[in-house]
């Protein structure tokens, strides 16, 4: 049935675009990315995006990072607007899915209320991290963007200020969403947990558990501050979320989890675009799951744009014993972390026109945790890889 939605949706939007120009109050805008990627060295690696994308493992693969995506703005009238975003990605199958649905009423010019279904805004790029061309990377530093809940069903009051020195905006929002499967926290414990070997010891995949995650009564605030080149954003949100896990053929009996926990996420970036030279730093702690941050610097001239980025992520479970699950498990207060790992990155955007812009990167991937990030055809628990990969991005 949801494939017959979404199937109805992109076929109502092609024919929308289509008749687009017969009406003034509405807009259509687009962009895609051709992203294809290897691993040049480790049994394999994964950037650990959103819905479990950016996981290459043997030779080159053009499907787990690309994506098209849609958007469509109808004015209503003079306050009121109604926009949606259709998106088209790799690692569905190319499913069609409507991602954004929301209506925006401005209240003045400097203020505006937007409800619907909403993007999650607690990062520096979360409102286009899936825009290729918006950004000099060939993706978004991802060790430092692996919250695992994108989209919310929710409002939002977003204010304007502007003053003389600078600008300011100020968005409150609140909302809830709930996820089944969650594809990216299930694919990250099936690769610690749940990896399957043959008698022999040789590698053989994952096993299909299944991982659910509700949230509710999400309230955050986001101060985004602008003066001249120079940007500093700090956001916050605090909630309840509930974590479930089932195990394969489990149907709906949970093994564990299921109680509502607080929670809060705190999000710190800072960034200087100043002549030829882009540079940025960005902090995130999710409270009592993780703690993560990356780092770039981006030199322009001309048409081309090399960049260099570090990143790193470290958890707070301390369960899985040195060497992978096959070596037991540990205390969970004295013991060493499961998850721990950072990325060297080094690559370059060359701008074919404004809209259109060719991408390569190489990442070096170092697990210094205690469980697998991906692969482990070692059983060691250690997941170091080095990756290529390049992209086609385009906007129109």
């Amino acid at each position: 049935m949801r494939k017959h939605v979404t199937t109805l949706v992109g076929s109502c939007l092609v024919v929308i675009a289509a008749s687009a120009t017969a009406d003034d109050n509405l807009r259509i805008s687009g962009f895609a990315s051709l992203v294809g990627g290897t691993t040049l060295d480790g049994d394999g690696y994964w950037a650990r995006l959103p819905d479990a994308a950016g996981q290459y493992a043997t030779g080159w693969d053009f499907q787990t990072e690309s994506r098209v995506g849609l958007q469509g703005i109808y004015t209503i009238d003079k306050k009121l607007s109604l926009t949606g975003q259709l998106m088209i990605r790799g690692v569905n199958d190319f499913e069609p899915q409507m991602e954004w649905l929301y209506a925006t009423y401005r209240v003045t010019p400097d203020a505006s209320v937007t409800a619907g279904r909403i993007r999650l805004p607690v990062y520096h790029y979360s409102d286009y991290m899936d825009v290729g061309i918006a950004y000099p990377w060939l993706r978004v530093p991802s060790d430092a963007y692996s919250l695992a809940l994108t989209n919310i069903h929710g409002v939002s009051f977003n204010y304007n200020l502007d003053w003389d020195v600078g600008t300011t905006s100020f968005k409150f929002y609140t909302g809830q969403q709930h996820t089944d499967p969650n594809k990216l926290i299930t694919a990250i414990e099936q690769y610690k947990t749940e990896q399957l070997y043959d008698d022999s010891g040789k590698y053989r995949g994952v096993r299909d558990i299944r991982t659910t995650k509700d949230y509710e009564d999400l309230k955050g605030i986001v101060v985004d501050t602008q003066i001249d080149w120079f940007n500093v954003r700090l956001s916050y949100l605090t909630g309840k979320e509930k974590f479930t896990y089932y195990a394969e053929g489990a149907g709906s009996t949970p093994l564990f989890g299921g109680a509502w926990a607080d929670t809060r996420f705190i999000d710190v970036s800072v960034s200087a675009d100043y002549g030829s030279i882009f540079a940025i730093a960005e902090y995130n702690d999710y409270d009592n799951i993780y703690s993560s941050w990356f780092t770039s610097l981006v030199y322009r001239t001309g048409n081309w744009s090399p960049y260099v980025f570090y990143s790193d992520f470290k958890g707070v479970l301390r369960f899985i014993a040195p060497g992978g699950v096959t070596a037991g498990f540990e205390d969970g207060v004295t013991g060493s972390l499961d998850d721990k790992y950072h990325s060297i990155g080094i690559g370059v955007r060359y701008n074919l026109n404004p809209r259109t812009a060719i991408k390569a990167e190489i990442t070096d991937f170092t697990d210094e945790g205690d469980a697998a990030v991906f692969i482990d055809k070692d059983r060691d628990g250690n997941s170091d890889a080095t990756a290529f990969a390049v992209s086609l991005d385009i906007a129109f």
